[in-house]
């Protein structure tokens, strides 16, 4: 079946032409080069120099016109951008891939049905996923936005922005979480509790400058992640990896839909914090490329390889994080982000205690405590948790100097240290 033009149909059925059962590859008749140039496990301009080395076939007539520089250019943008799949393939345009990974898009709108809203990505899962190498998510259309507004001289998508000279690059953990909140198949396996997030961490997902967002326990959620080592066969297969963990448990799953303020799929330092995490892998074996020539003598890229998906061997991802990235900073910075089960309360108390409800008055409704100002005394409050919330100064140092200053005011008058009166909402005289 095709799509239509036409407004009022959606698609019917349409005879699609068959291929030519004849080989298209013919290498031009004066160059002697291709149709299929084998070039390795290393797909760059020495690979494929190596490659036509003592045959009939060289670099400038695989390139006419072309000077040495430009040919390494070409060479360099067909192994960069032709010879492995784009992530924006598997879906199309760069507006789907936004929307769903911050937990829009066809399947969590219920645009049409789950089973056509997810035909295109089944389509991929069938004939491409277990032997295409998938590169991490670039844009052309967003390399003029990056670089006008902090994100890099790059296409990433903000919640994917690997750049380390960015200035507003955001995967500096090189790890990536997704968090699903709902599922169109069966119910959500419930993996992890969702603590809190801060919203001024996702900006470009949830459209607000700043504020937080506490939650309880109550709601399902499962989050699944991966980790990569720069440089290591994690890297390089890092894109499967994104693809695995999000589009793909969609697809043949269901899941679907974010942590309210979150994206649904980001890098750590955008997601919202939780308890736990599952953690999958993405491997390649017998990576292999290839160039083709075809018969107007056009030249383009193309790779084989061997893909396996799976758990990271008994490891959630907090865990995995940590073995990869063990005496990195990272190995103590996934502790913000995964706090455990069953310390969402804790932690909730200390952010919003540390990080948030900070005020820098002092409020009078404690000077009068017992009748004291009626006896000519009155009290002032120093700090304070729960109802009576009231947090020291920031800094260590001055507030230690704070509280000496207050304790040492009655010597003068009284020839003793000031008193310090403990109010505690649970105690009794008894």
């Amino acid at each position: 079946w095709c799509y239509t033009t036409d407004p009022a149909t959606r698609w019917e059925y349409c005879n699609v032409p068959s291929c030519s059962t004849t080989d298209p590859y013919v290498a031009p008749a004066s160059s002697g080069c291709g149709p299929v140039i084998e070039i390795g496990g290393t797909c760059d301009l020495a690979a494929l120099t190596a490659a036509i080395a003592g045959t009939t076939c060289t670099i400038e007539e695989l390139f006419p016109g072309q000077t040495a520089e430009e040919i390494a250019s070409t060479v360099e943008a067909l192994c960069e951008y032709d010879a492995h799949v784009q992530f924006v393939e598997i879906q199309g345009t760069y507006q789907l891939d936004h929307r769903y990974m911050d937990g829009g898009g066809d399947v969590a709108d219920e645009t049409y049905s789950f089973e056509m809203d997810t035909a295109r990505l089944n389509r991929f899962i069938s004939n491409s996923m277990d032997d295409s190498l998938i590169d991490w998510p670039e844009y052309e259309q967003k390399e003029d936005y990056n670089a006008a507004n902090g994100y890099g001289d790059n296409g990433y998508m903000t919640n994917f922005n690997i750049d380390p000279d960015a200035e507003k690059g955001s995967c500096q953990m090189n790890t990536v979480m997704c968090c699903f909140t709902d599922s169109a198949k069966d119910a959500l396996p419930d993996n992890t509790d969702v603590c809190h997030h801060d919203l001024s961490s996702s900006p470009q997902s949830n459209h607000v400058n700043n504020g937080w967002s506490v939650f309880t326990n109550d709601d399902a959620a499962h989050c699944v992640g991966f980790t990569w080592e720069d440089g290591a066969a994690s890297d390089t297969y890092k894109g499967n990896a994104l693809f695995y963990a999000s589009l793909y448990q969609t697809a043949s799953k269901g899941y679907m839909s974010n942590v309210p303020g979150a994206p649904m799929c980001a890098c750590m330092e955008q997601m919202p914090v939780v308890t736990e995490a599952a953690c999958v892998t993405a491997t390649g074996s017998n990576l292999k490329y290839q160039f083709t020539v075809d018969s107007d003598g056009e030249v383009s890229a193309t790779h084989s390889v061997s893909m396996a998906y799976s758990d990271c061997g008994g490891n959630d991802l907090k865990a995995q994080v940590k073995a990869v990235h063990a005496g990195t900073s990272i190995e103590t910075d996934i502790d913000e982000y995964l706090v455990g089960a069953g310390n969402c309360e804790l932690e909730n108390a200390d952010y919003l205690n540390e990080e948030q409800l900070l005020v820098t008055g002092v409020s009078s409704r404690f000077s009068d405590i017992d009748g004291a100002v009626e006896e000519g005394r009155t009290w002032k409050q120093v700090f304070g948790e729960g109802v009576f919330f009231l947090p020291p100064h920031l800094d260590a140092a001055e507030a230690d100097e704070e509280m000496r200053t207050l304790m040492e005011a009655c010597i003068p008058t009284l020839g003793r240290y000031c008193m310090l009166l403990r109010k505690c909402p649970s105690c009794t005289s008894e």
